[in-house]
């Protein structure tokens, strides 16, 4: 039997995103800067978080993308708001479609960019008139 042979993927000529990149180098500085603001060690906010030690290091030095979940977590543990850990990242990536790396392997994305809708009376702002 002859193994099926598949059409080659888009992904495989993607490139999936290298950490650490500047995102997660720019998150890291600044959670690195509250932890010792907060004279915990490593181990105590791992340990306050319920991580493992090992992974405060990797965010602290890039190499991890943490959840949002996590984020938040730790923030509390620091007694900051995600709002302060991410202030002055400004930092961005962007998307394979527009010649930015993949975040995963397995993530679909266009080719080119989708046709613009043609949405009606699209201005939100508009002011509504009193009765």
């Amino acid at each position: 039997m002859k193994a099926k042979e598949s059409a080659p993927s888009q992904l495989s000529t993607t490139p999936v995103v290298k950490l650490p990149n500047a995102v997660t180098k720019a998150l890291g500085v600044k959670l690195r800067s509250y932890r010792e603001l907060a004279q915990k060690s490593q181990e105590q906010l791992a340990h306050d978080a319920e991580v493992e030690r090992s992974r405060i290091s990797k965010l602290e030095n890039g190499h991890i993308n943490p959840s949002l979940l996590t984020l938040a977590t730790l923030c509390h543990c620091l007694g900051i708001t995600p709002a302060e850990l991410f202030e002055g990242v400004t930092a961005t990536l962007p998307p394979a479609s527009q010649g930015g790396e993949l975040r995963r392997r397995n993530q679909a994305h266009a080719e080119k960019s989708p046709a613009p809708s043609k949405a009606v009376n699209t201005d939100h702002r508009a002011k509504r008139s009193k009765a």
